[in-house]
């Protein structure tokens, strides 16, 4: 099977996604510039981030922003089966340990306004490829933030310091966890996460998302 067919795409939105290559950050997983050697970026060289390491599938171009936004403001749900599928097939390619699949939530005004949350769709299909358990109860979101698109790095970390609570540490406890979200921008959201997953006792968090920005 060609690997558009497998995801439910056409030959032309296949063709214009561009997948993360291997040259990249080995901690925030960043496409690295030719001149870098790596392994880690000049980013994550002066950022403290909680997470072991952040992989992303595809590069955050303007048909994967699409896509997203298809999926998120336009109620396509069924591109979360696309998505999810891509992301399995790049887990599949990582040295991943990982006992549960968290994904990222929305605080529940948020959810109820848009209907779903598309962390948790994704991760839904994803666990149907990869022999890992989800849950999708044991973080919660309790701070309504702003929306981060026109936010400036230092708004994005304010804006999710404290946003997020561990509601079950049992679940967590000394657990590798696997994060899931749509798309890594700076890094705010995914690190105000695994903080606090990290310091409610779990062993370490990956990050995974779908696009890379």
């Amino acid at each position: 099977m060609e690997e558009n067919a497998k995801y439910s795409l056409c030959h032309n939105c296949y063709n214009n996604l561009s997948f993360i290559p291997d040259h990249h950050c080995n901690k925030c997983g960043a496409p690295l510039r030719m001149i870098e050697n790596g392994p880690i970026c000049q980013q994550c060289k002066n950022t403290d981030f909680y997470f072991d390491k952040a992989i992303s599938a595809v590069k955050y171009q303007k048909d994967v922003k699409t896509l997203i936004y298809k999926l998120k403001y336009s109620g396509h749900t069924y591109l979360a089966t696309t998505i999810g599928h891509i992301m399995a097939d790049k887990l599949k390619q990582e040295n991943i340990e990982a006992d549960i699949i968290i994904p990222v939530p929305l605080h529940r005004s948020k959810e109820r306004k848009r209907g779903f949350n598309q962390a948790i769709l994704i991760s839904k299909y994803m666990v149907g490829k990869i022999d890992i358990s989800l849950d999708i109860n044991a973080l919660t979101r309790i701070k309504n933030t702003r929306a981060m698109h026109n936010l400036t790095r230092g708004e994005r970390l304010e804006n999710v310091e404290g946003a997020f609570e561990v509601a079950n540490k049992e679940a967590i406890a000394n657990k590798n966890i696997l994060l899931i979200d749509d798309i890594f921008t700076t890094g705010s959201t995914v690190n105000s996460c695994s903080k606090e997953l990290i310091n409610n006792g779990a062993k370490s968090v990956t990050v995974m998302t779908f696009a890379r920005d």
